[in-house]
């Protein structure tokens, strides 16, 4: 079960649904899986990926 974020943590998350372009975004989450792949979280970083070219083909008007 996934706990509640914090307000620290929705904080970032509306600044980051405000101000971030999509672009910038995708750069964002391909890092978080190299950081995530590099402490040893493999299936966390796979998400992150797979999250990342879904935003990436969304942003290009491809459906997946």
């Amino acid at each position: 079960m996934m706990r509640e974020l914090d307000e620290e943590e929705r904080q970032v998350l509306r600044d980051l649904d405000a101000g971030v372009s999509t672009p910038d975004l995708i750069v964002m989450v391909r890092d978080l899986a190299e950081i995530l792949r590099g402490r040893g979280h493999v299936v966390q970083a796979s998400v992150a990926e797979i999250a990342a070219d879904r935003l990436s083909l969304l942003s290009t008007g491809i459906r997946a």
